[in-house]
């Protein structure tokens, strides 16, 4: 009775102000990070575009992460992929950006020598492309689905080395 007393009186009791536990504060911490990290990620424009653009359109069937590439048993194909995937490869256009190369566009002439371009459209590479058409279907000659698709990344990897255009 005296107990009950004691609880319900307000003066008597105090409130306790504990620390969260640490599982909470970490799970906090991460969940604030992810949420900057995915601002971050969607609001700059200025890198990774070409990523960005590819894990924007996913399509049924296209991957990202170690989703992706443990499925790729071959480690120069997971390397050349990711280079596709970011930009980041021995295309003219990446090169310029360091003065590597004095031009970003294509020895086609038909524009800049993006990753885009030399997957879909790139004239020095008409006859490739068109192998690469029949082995992937037309309707998947999109640039997400030959980077992102693990059954049709081994005909994009077959084109590559047609072209032999990443090993300059």
């Amino acid at each position: 009775m005296e107990a009950k007393k004691a609880a319900a009186n307000p003066t008597l009791t105090q409130v306790r102000r504990h620390k969260p536990l640490k599982s909470a504060r970490t799970r906090y911490i991460n969940a604030a990070a992810k949420e900057q990290w995915h601002k971050t990620w969607n609001e700059v424009t200025k890198t990774a575009k070409a990523l960005r653009y590819i894990t924007k359109t996913r399509r049924k069937g296209n991957k990202t992460g170690p989703k992706l590439y443990n499925e790729i048993a071959n480690r120069n194909t997971a390397a050349t992929i990711v280079q596709l995937r970011t930009g980041h490869c021995g295309l003219n256009h990446y090169l310029h950006r360091f003065g590597i190369n004095r031009s970003p566009y294509c020895e086609c002439g038909y524009g800049k020598e993006t990753v885009e371009h030399y997957l879909l459209e790139c004239r020095k590479y008409k006859e490739q492309r068109k192998r690469l058409r029949e082995a992937v279907g037309t309707g998947m000659m999109k640039t997400g689905t030959l980077l992102g698709d693990p059954t049709k990344i081994k005909h994009t990897m077959v084109y590559i080395k047609e072209t032999g255009r990443m090993n300059k």
